[in-house]
């Protein structure tokens, strides 16, 4: 569940200019990009050739070309990190056109540790954050998928499949059998990370040497459970960082054959994801494309859902990406009028925590019943042989025993073989006994060495399980505290520095109207020159933003009217081929078949209904082929053909030819018929023979 208070916050947009690079310098290329980070401001300059004015996009934080990784990251990951530790769901991806470094915002290097990109900053803010709390636990498992042309590939797997989209009510889109696993420290989880980066699918174009050629998505889940008032209150929050492949010009990039094909999947799913930015802020729509692409299903939460979202645009400033620059500026001041709606996730069903504690409440009932009913017991404590004595025999009898046979030898010489007997089956009788106590105390300590055997083992899975719930340290708590609380004073002296250029520069012009003083006319003149011009600007480039935006809607009218044509000619096609190929029977048996899958979000088939053993089963429903044969050719001409060696001919054309062969083929075996084509074909060259004689006289 989540909580019911309304939390509607816009979509958060950030800029970060790259600097020039060896090639772009090499070349002599021209920067046209100016940053202005107070004003929160980037400035597009026109080529020389163009009597267009510059342009000007405003956005909530732009960062200059030398700007260190670390600030990227508090001022714009920290509070999205944050949020995902109290619960909320966040989202940061980094959009853009190849080869602008969205790959190292997001990823950075791990060498420089001030190269470190956003990632690896969330993964030590994480875990930082985690051993500040001392009486919170905490469960933090992690899943890396990537999205490779159209298709979804688990990075943590060694199985090398296709996953499949699917949607429930309670937990919204999910991808079917992605693996997630447990982590507990900081390093298991970047170890996890670069597992997943060496299965990436990279290549090299002429715009990067190291390309993304697949969208990644890396999510964190973060479970914690806070006791208040002597109850449990479960919170998860997610975190998803996003890597998006650049969007390409073929002319640009010189992509040929599986990088062309690459590009073409990214710039799809790409356009998408711009289709639905446009359907999220315009009033009047009444349907958002979500489902055109996988990515876009995929982060439907993350665009105007239940999720705290942060947008880094990265773009080039060289001269002949232009026209991309502004295009990317273009989606990201767009983006900014999205409204998401995030709240807190608490006490979710599917927690994986509430598990966990269930789990180790029963290893902990099983271990103490096991420990009340066998007792504390040593198992190196040696064993005691207890021995019973049955009968004793020493020397004084043995003569006692002479004495009486020297007496009563006669009767002893008859007797003594069976008192020697005797004697013998009474020692053999105390070894058995011996032997069978021995036994059963061996059989004891057996016993209790299982039993200690199951207790190590209960104990061994209890600390197993306690130790992938994290909880922090109460050292840790104070210094977390106060780290967090300089955080949030720097973000608010920033947001007071922005909100004031953004008060002075509405107010400026009022400003220098008032304090204007003039000692004659002429400097009064030329103010108000200054002052036309500078108005004519704005006047000039609020034209430009006004085209621009006319220009937009007219290529996404041009857009929708080619997909219209494309969705046609399909239309077309479907149609030609059920009307010509596919028996109206058989068309209407399919469609009464035919059911709607909500897992999967379309049509299918049963698919017990489709084998070959079940076509062969002699089923009413089923439709013979002399059924077929004895349709009426004349109610459904169209649909019957059969394929020969010169195409598809009709059935009944087909039929009347074979027809004719056979009969040609009985006429030929005919014997009389043979002798008068024999006799015939002599007749016929006799007469040729004849007039070739006529014409040589």
């Amino acid at each position: 569940m989540t909580t019911s208070k309304n939390n509607s916050e816009c979509f958060k947009v950030a800029v970060r200019c790259r600097p020039l690079n060896n090639d772009e310098i090499q070349n002599e290329r021209s920067s046209v990009v100016s940053v202005n980070p107070q004003r929160g401001e980037i400035q597009i300059k026109q080529k020389h050739d163009q009597a267009e004015q510059h342009r000007i996009f405003a956005f909530d934080q732009v960062f200059e070309p030398d700007i260190q990784q670390e600030v990227v990251y508090k001022c714009i990951a920290y509070p999205i990190v944050e949020s995902v530790l109290e619960g909320y769901n966040g989202t940061i991806f980094a959009y853009g056109q190849t080869g602008t470094g969205k790959t190292h915002t997001i990823q950075g290097r791990n060498e420089p540790i001030n190269e470190r990109g956003i990632i690896p900053r969330a993964f030590e803010h994480i875990f930082h954050s985690i051993k500040g709390s001392p009486n919170t636990q905490f469960l933090v498992h992690v899943s890396f998928l990537e999205l490779y042309n159209e298709e979804i590939q688990d990075l943590l797997s060694t199985k090398n499949k296709k996953l499949e989209l699917r949607e429930k009510a309670e937990t919204g889109v999910f991808v079917k059998d992605l693996t997630s696993f447990l982590v507990q420290n900081e390093q298991e989880l970047n170890d996890k990370f670069q597992q997943g980066i060496l299965n990436r699918k990279v290549g090299q174009t002429k715009m990067s040497s190291c390309s993304s050629r697949s969208h990644s998505i890396l999510s964190v889940t973060i479970e914690r459970c806070d006791v208040v008032n002597g109850e449990n209150h479960i919170k998860v929050g997610k975190l998803n960082l996003v890597d998006l492949a650049g969007s390409e010009r073929q002319s640009k990039t010189q992509a040929t054959g599986s990088r062309f094909k690459e590009g073409v999947y990214i710039n799809l799913s790409l356009t998408t994801l711009g289709n639905v930015i446009s359907s999220l802020i315009d009033p009047k729509a009444s349907h958002i494309p979500y489902r055109d692409s996988k990515l876009t299903r995929i982060l439907q939460d993350s665009l105007g859902g239940n999720t705290k979202t942060v947008m880094i645009a990265n773009i080039g400033p060289a001269d002949y990406n232009q026209d991309e620059t502004i295009s990317t500026l273009r989606y990201a001041h767009r983006a900014k009028s999205i409204q998401n709606h995030a709240q807190i996730n608490e006490d979710p069903k599917q927690a994986m925590i509430r598990k966990f504690q269930e789990e180790i409440s029963s290893l902990k009932q099983q271990l103490s019943g096991l420990l009340e009913t066998g007792g504390d017991f040593n198992m190196n404590a040696e064993v005691k042989k207890i021995e019973k004595i049955v009968f004793k025999y020493d020397d004084e009898e043995i003569i006692k025993l002479k004495q009486k046979l020297e007496q009563q030898k006669s009767d002893i010489e008859n007797n003594y073989e069976n008192e020697v007997k005797k004697i013998e089956e009474d020692k053999q009788l105390q070894e058995k006994e011996k032997q069978q106590l021995i036994y059963q105390l061996q059989e004891k300590e057996q016993k209790q060495q299982q039993q200690k055997q199951q207790q190590q083992k209960l104990l061994g899975k209890l600390q197993k399980m306690q130790h992938k719930v994290i909880q922090g340290e109460e050292t840790m708590q104070r210094v977390l505290e106060n780290e967090r609380q300089l955080n949030k004073e720097l973000q608010q002296a920033n947001e007071r520095d922005r909100q004031a250029a953004l008060q002075i520069q509405q107010n400026e012009d009022f400003i220098l109207e008032i304090n204007m003083k003039f000692k004659n006319q002429v400097e009064e003149k030329q103010e108000k020159q200054k002052r036309i011009n500078l108005l004519f600007d704005r006047l000039c480039q609020i034209q430009q933003q006004n085209k621009d935006i006319d220009e937009f809607y007219v290529s996404e009218i041009d857009q929708l009217q080619e997909s219209y044509r494309d969705l046609q000619k399909e239309l077309k096609l479907k149609r030609f081929i059920l009307d010509y190929f596919i028996p109206q029977k058989e068309l209407k048996r399919l469609s009464e078949k035919a059911m709607y899958s909500e897992e999967q979000q379309n049509w299918v088939y049963p698919i017990q209904n489709l084998t070959g053993k079940y076509m062969r089963r002699s089923d009413e429903s089923q439709v013979s082929l002399k059924e077929i044969q004895s349709e009426d050719l004349e109610q459904d001409s169209k649909v019957y053909f059969v394929y020969t060696e010169q195409g598809p001919i009709r059935e009944q054309f087909f039929y009347t030819t074979e027809i004719k062969k056979q009969e040609y083929a009985q006429r030929k075996n005919d014997p009389l018929k043979q002798n008068f084509e024999q006799s015939n074909t002599q007749f016929v060259k006799t007469k040729k023979r004849s007039k070739s004689q006529i014409n040589q006289i």
